[in-house]
């Protein structure tokens, strides 16, 4: 009796977190990637959404919570990632590539952008004082020059 409940809370927990994960920030998990990757509308805009997004998808203190656009940039997905953060140089945006297996993120030089390109080095734990890294349109940042909104 006591095993059944404790797989009945089990159940209960998982279905609370996708749930909230759909609801709240209707993410969907992609199959394409080595870990798990979901997609979502928004990233983060400030610390408390990030922690709530990093506790969502069972981020921990040895895998950091990231958002980044993917590398066509066509949409937003969160993950966690293989370290706990990643130093971002100035002048840098990031993306998720597909390429490669263990160091999947991948810099973009935002030199370009008509405003809100990092002028110094960050951590991606911060990513979210950055918002134009993660502001997209269709295959483009919508800070960019030639982006069509």
């Amino acid at each position: 009796m006591e095993l059944s409940t404790g797989y009945r809370l089990l159940l209960f927990g998982m279905i609370s977190l996708l749930s909230s994960c759909l609801l709240l920030y209707e993410c969907k998990k992609l199959d394409d990637y080595e870990f798990p990757v979901y997609s979502t509308k928004s990233c983060p805009r400030n610390q408390t959404e990030w922690n709530e997004r990093s506790s969502a998808i069972n981020c921990t203190k040895d895998n950091g919570y990231l958002c980044l656009p993917n590398e066509n940039i066509t949409e937003l997905l969160e993950f966690c990632y293989y370290f706990p953060f990643v130093l971002i140089q100035e002048d840098i945006c990031l993306y998720l590539s597909k390429r490669y297996t263990y160091f999947a993120v991948d810099s973009y030089s935002c030199i370009g952008f008509l405003y809100g390109c990092p002028n110094s080095s960050y951590v991606s734990s911060k990513l979210f004082e950055h918002p134009h890294c993660t502001s997209i349109g269709y295959r483009c940042f919508l800070a960019e020059p030639s982006c069509q909104r």
